[in-house]
């Protein structure tokens, strides 16, 4: 136990029994921290849109899985109608700092330079932007969708290259709008993220394809996604030891040709004080 724990606790506390426990408390279900959505709800959401964008936006976000910032980022250049396919490209910007005086590398909680020794003040700051780039799949619902979408948008002056020029935080007040339109007021654009990752583990897609499809770099993150309970788990461990008919059989026969050693006798053999050094190996044989 350290000296801040100490610091932050009564003497009362301190001295309190290890075995006697005052206050239990409850684990917060995931789904209940991060907003949970039936897939029935989703095609509410389309249904509320009102207009050929709102309906094409939903549909992008909640059939695809792509981040809100990679959504109102996508060009109609990176649209393959033919092959059914989206280029997402993930755009992050990380501020990386330096030690003023040997300019190296140093971490957020760096007050001494690892390197020269000296303190640091004021680190250099310095932005930069990663850009990562991934295709996935899409659906021909969604396609139908964008295509509509952008037929429609030819009666209106803009005709730039992106495919729904508006911010970031435009995106996000349109899906809150469309969530208080069925009763749901706590809608976020992550919250359907969150909910097509869910629906694609629960039909037997590989973890390690969802980190593809979902963009992310340590599959940790992924794992964050997958909301199953524990009877569902139970259930799948069960499965893992259920044997066929074929596989009845002992691993290893009953009856083997291969020659069998005594091991508690060949131990005793070995460590006798007249065993020869050069004659070790020779007791211990496969089984």
């Amino acid at each position: 136990m350290g000296l801040s724990s100490l610091k932050a606790r009564s003497p009362a506390e301190i001295h309190q029994p290890v075995g006697k426990v005052s206050r239990v408390h409850e684990v917060t279900p995931m789904r209940e921290i991060k907003g949970y959505l039936e897939p029935q709800q989703i095609v509410m959401l389309i249904q509320a849109a009102t207009n050929p964008r709102d309906r094409a936006f939903i549909a992008l976000l909640a059939r695809t899985g792509v981040r809100i910032s990679e959504a109102v980022g996508l060009k109609v250049g990176d649209i393959d109608v033919q092959g059914g396919t989206l280029t997402i490209v993930h755009l992050k910007e990380k501020v990386k700092l330096k030690c003023p005086h040997c300019r190296e590398s140093l971490g957020k909680r760096h007050f001494f330079c690892p390197v020269c020794g000296n303190k640091v003040d004021k680190a250099l700051r310095r932005k930069v932007e990663q850009r990562r780039q991934r295709t996935i799949p899409v659906d021909s619902v969604t396609l139908a969708l964008i295509q509509q979408y952008l037929e429609w948008r030819r009666r209106f002056p803009y005709h730039g290259p992106l495919v729904f020029p508006f911010g970031r935080q435009r995106g996000w007040q349109l899906v809150k709008k469309l969530g208080q339109r069925i009763g749901i007021s706590w809608l976020h654009p992550h919250s359907l993220r969150h909910l097509l990752a869910t629906t694609w583990v629960n039909r037997g897609l590989d973890i390690k394809k969802l980190q593809l499809l979902l963009g992310h770099v340590n599959i940790s993150t992924t794992m964050g996604y997958v909301d199953s309970s524990f009877e569902q788990l139970k259930s799948e461990y069960n499965k893992l030891w259920e044997r066929t008919d074929d596989s009845a059989a002992p691993l290893v026969p009953l009856h083997s040709k291969k020659r069998t050693v005594n091991l508690s006798a060949a131990i005793r053999k070995v460590f006798h004080p007249s065993s020869q050094p050069l004659k070790l190996l020779s007791h211990f044989r496969p089984i």
